[in-house]
């Protein structure tokens, strides 16, 4: 049994989980939390990749920018849509690459 959090975090790390101990919610009820998640997945780049080629059928690149400015307009849906796509509880941020 390990006691120290610095052991735990080494030891689940070494088991290939690098996800900081944290569970990530890609389908969060409350409209603030969804839209905050969404706003997390515009700064990640497969994120982007993801929504943009695959949800929007768009033949370029959302940059970060485009991405922010539809999640602040109240379209969040698209990117929660490209990270339960992605999903990987064992990822950093939980996104998988």
């Amino acid at each position: 049994k390990l006691y120290s959090e610095n052991a735990r975090n080494l030891e689940r790390i070494n088991n290939g989980d690098f996800s900081g101990g944290s569970v990530y919610d890609n389908n969060p009820s409350s409209s603030r939390r969804r839209n905050r998640r969404a706003m997390a997945g515009c700064k990640v780049n497969v994120a982007r990749e993801e929504a943009s080629y695959t949800i929007l059928k768009q033949q370029r690149l959302l940059s970060e920018k485009d991405c922010n400015t539809m999640v602040l307009s109240g379209e969040s849906e698209f990117m929660l849509k490209a990270l339960q796509n992605l999903n990987c509880p064992t990822c950093p941020n939980g996104i998988s690459s």
